[in-house]
């Protein structure tokens, strides 16, 4: 491994951290309710990129320190999510009942994880301190 890989993958270890999945999850969600309730994808999507970039405003206001580079991540996490959940939605999951039943369950994990890493956070633990 050459000293430039190293560099590039301690530079990335400050865009990804414990808090990347419950940015990519918000995006599976937000992809999984405009289909259950038959929005135009590109509205969905757009809310997603708004309310994302809304949230990393209001980590600004809870005085949560992270890079530029973790709040990009934090923000394209949700728009690579988005279309890929979506997709697989349209074209797997066929019948609406399985699509209500994903977005319950999807749902149910992005608050499961996001509960536990503000516990984290409160608890100061390192590893979510950023």
């Amino acid at each position: 491994m050459k000293r430039s890989d190293i560099v590039r993958f301690l530079k990335m270890r400050h865009s990804i951290d414990y808090w990347s999945i419950p940015h990519f999850l918000f995006g599976a969600v937000t992809a999984l309710l405009t289909v259950v309730i038959a929005v135009p994808a590109v509205f969905g999507f757009i809310a997603t990129l708004i309310l994302a970039i809304i949230w990393e405003f209001f980590e600004v206001q809870e005085r949560i320190k992270e890079n530029i580079r973790n709040k990009t991540a934090d923000v394209l996490f949700p728009l690579v999510a988005f279309p890929a959940t979506y997709l697989f939605v349209q074209y797997v999951v066929i019948e609406h009942e399985r699509r209500v039943g994903l977005l319950v369950t999807v749902t149910i994990f992005f608050l499961y994880t996001n509960f536990m890493a503000w516990r984290a956070r409160l608890d100061h633990d390192r590893d979510f301190m950023n």
